[in-house]
C-alpha cells in the first residue's frame, strides 16, 4: 500500500516503572490522498507498521483502497 512517512511535531512523554522520563516520537502514515491511516511512536514502530503496509498481507485490517468515481 502506498505511503509516506511524516514526523509529528510533538513528542510523547511519560515516566516507565522506575519513574524515568521516556519520549518517543511521533510519526504519521499517511495515504496517497494525505490521509492518516494510523499514527505511531518510536522508530521502531514507525519501520514495523510500513513493513506491514508493504506487505502482501493485511491481518489487522488495516490495508484499503481509494476508488475515485467518474461524475
Amino acid at each position: 500500500m502506498y505511503h509516506t512517512i511524516e514526523k509529528m511535531n510533538n513528542k510523547m512523554e511519560y515516566l516507565d516503572e522506575n519513574k524515568k522520563k521516556i519520549s518517543l516520537t511521533g510519526y504519521g502514515l499517511m495515504d496517497k490522498t494525505g490521509h492518516c491511516i494510523i499514527l505511531t511512536w518510536g522508530e521502531g514502530n514507525r519501520d514495523s507498521m510500513s513493513e506491514y503496509l508493504n506487505s502482501n498481507e493485511d491481518p489487522l485490517g488495516l490495508k484499503y483502497e481509494i476508488n475515485y468515481l467518474k461524475k
